[in-house]
Formats: C-alpha cells, structure tokens, sequence
C-alpha cells in the first residue's frame, strides 16, 4: 500500500478544512497543529499539517489528485515547486522503516492498523518532506549565485547592487530563523507530550530520514551562503567609497583650476 508525503504550499486553514470535509461525511479528528482525515467505509488515513504539508497512508493516486484539488483553496501561498516523497507499507508484527535492497523502495512496517501511530510516523515524514523543499530552494540559491565569486575574481566587480544583495541576505535569514526556530525540528513535536507511548516511533522515522543532520547541513549552507553576501557587500561598499574619493578629488581639482584661473586674470 502506498504512503506519499507532499510538501504543498506554505502553511493550511485547518479549521475550514475540517468543516469541509466534516460537512462531506468524513471522520475528522484535530491535534496539535495536524488534521486527520479518514472515511467511515475505506481503510485510509490523511494527515494534513498546518505547515504546509500532507501524508496519505492507503490512497490511490486518483484520490491523491483529487484531494490535492479539495486542498487548495485552503491553501496559503502554495509552493512554486512541490516535493513529493514516496513509500510502500504493510502490516506485520514489528515496527520498522528500511530500504529494500534490491528494488530501492523505503518501506515502512506497522504492528497494526492504530491511526495514531502512523500519525507518529507522519511527523517524521512531513518533516522530512518539509526540508526537502528547503533544500532545494537553498541548492537553487546556491547554483543562481555561484558564479559571482568567480565573476569578482576576473573582473574585480559583481552585477548587483546593494539593495538585490540586501534582498537576498534576508531571505537568507527568514529560511535559516525558521528552520532553527521551529521547535519541531529541534526536539519532538508537542504531540508527544500527551502521548508519549508513541514517541519512539517519531524517533525512528526521523533517524531513518536524517532529520538533524540535514538540519545541520542546510544551516551550514545557509552560513555560507550568508557569508558570501557578506563579502559582495564589502566589495559594493569598496566600490562606493572609491566612487566617493573620485569625486572628492575631482571637485579638488577642480577647485585648484578655478583659483589658478582666478590668479591669472
């Protein structure tokens, strides 16, 4: 059975998602910052998290295309690019999450069909699917800004002007705040203080996904990143100063030639 995990858009209005829903006979249940979604006659579960993203466990891809259309008029500055994660599950007498060797596909094991621990999975996987979108807009960032170290190497100017670096220096820092403000990807989300039973399935799906360490390698790529901004700014503020001195010796010169004009007649 698959498990997809989408990244969507900015942030959703649960509470007129719910009430949709709700209104269309469905069995709707909220908890901390997340909306689950099930039917009252299929075997499915949707987890619908304020930040942005979703994970359907049991859904045909039909159904994901048309609950991808329902979502979107909830739906706060959707996302130029969507990232999708996918996975297989099935139901054993253990817990597990792996790669299968030979067709490499994460497979996800689940002791039973419990809606809560598939939801302790999801965090994991939203998560997951969450920095993924931050990876690549911080990898695009980088191959867009590249080639400016090299251009002030050749020609010992850049094509930007203080403002579009400014700019970009703070879109740098609202990425790299929210990421490291966000407590969910810094500790267990608050969820797990009501039922801490379920954390350690949390725990596994982040460890499987590598949540902190790509938290720690996109910080590191932000510093960077910031870093090099830093640099073009010194380099604009050079630039200007020298500008600056030009014109100061310049108006000296010419003040020089208007007094020796002044002398000779």
């Amino acid at each position: 059975m698959r498990c997809i995990s989408f990244c969507l858009t900015e942030s959703y209005r649960l509470a007129p998602i719910a009430s949709f829903f709700r209104s269309a006979g469905y069995i709707i249940k909220q908890y901390r910052k997340v909306l689950h979604i099930s039917h009252p006659t299929k075997e499915y579960n949707i987890f619908i998290f304020s930040y942005g993203c979703l994970i359907t466990w049991g859904l045909k891809q039909r159904e994901e295309k048309q609950l991808l259309l329902q979502l979107k008029p909830f739906s706060i500055k959707p996302l130029s690019t969507i990232e999708i994660g996918s996975f297989i599950y099935r139901y054993d007498n253990h817990v597990e999450i792996k790669t299968h060797g030979r067709f490499n596909v994460d497979i996800i094991t689940l002791e039973s069909k419990n809606p809560q621990l598939k939801l302790a999975i999801s965090y994991g996987l939203a998560q997951s699917i969450q920095l993924e979108s931050y990876e690549s807009a911080v990898q695009k960032t980088i191959e867009q800004n590249a080639h400016y170290p090299e251009q002030l190497a050749k020609k010992g100017n850049i094509s930007l002007s203080q403002k579009e670096i400014s700019q970009r220096m703070g879109q740098i820092f609202l990425a790299r705040s929210y990421i490291n403000l966000n407590s969910e990807y810094l500790a267990a989300p608050e969820y797990f203080w009501e039922h801490p039973g379920f954390e350690d399935y949390y725990n596994m799906s982040e460890k499987f996904l590598d949540i902190p360490r790509r938290v720690a390698t996109l910080n590191q790529k932000l510093t960077v990143l910031h870093e090099l901004f830093d640099v073009l700014t010194s380099q604009l503020q050079h630039r200007h100063s020298n500008i600056l001195e030009m014109i100061i010796i310049l108006l000296i010169f010419v003040e020089l030639v208007i007094t020796l004009a002044t002398k000779i007649i």
